[in-house]
């Protein structure tokens, strides 16, 4: 069976009513202080990522010196060949190449040789790395390059 209910009586809404409104009066007496957190409360990731510095490059490996010529070496000598320190041909011709080894089978560069040349179908004069300083060469090839000086050296 359902239960009756009962009104209160004007006595008690009288006890209940002062309380109420003291509550409510002392709610918006206090202004409520913003809520602020601790440094604890606080996420620990800011909004906003920072930049992270680039990461360290490895450092790239030297390049190992030319030790084989043959690989730029033209096939055809036909410029001029000269001594690019002094920009003129070398003087001695016998001291451009000495042997490594007394009887070895390679010839070191004691100059960096490069050559003037005309390059395409307008001739168009270029400077081409030929030799570089400290290169090591076999015979046959220091022999082409100072067959060359010595040709260029009886036509100046």
């Amino acid at each position: 069976m359902p239960t009756a209910r009962t009104r209160k009586a004007d006595e008690d809404k009288a006890a209940d009513a002062p309380a109420a409104p003291e509550t409510a009066a002392e709610d918006k007496s206090i202004a409520e202080a913003p809520e602020t957190k601790s440094p604890a409360d606080r996420p620990t990731q800011p909004d906003v990522a920072p930049l992270e510095p680039p990461a360290p490059r490895e450092p790239e490996p030297e390049p190992e010196p030319v030790r084989n010529p043959q690989q730029i070496l033209p096939e055809d000598l036909d410029g001029t060949i000269v001594d690019d320190a002094t920009g003129l041909p070398p003087a001695d011709i016998d001291s451009v190449f000495t042997p490594i080894t007394p009887y070895g089978n390679a010839l070191r560069c004691t100059l960096r040789l490069v050559e003037h040349v005309g390059l395409g179908t307008y001739r168009t004069p270029t400077t081409r790395l030929l030799v570089p300083a400290g290169a090591d060469l076999d015979p046959a090839n220091a022999q082409r390059i100072m067959a060359r000086l010595r040709a260029q050296a009886t036509q100046q």
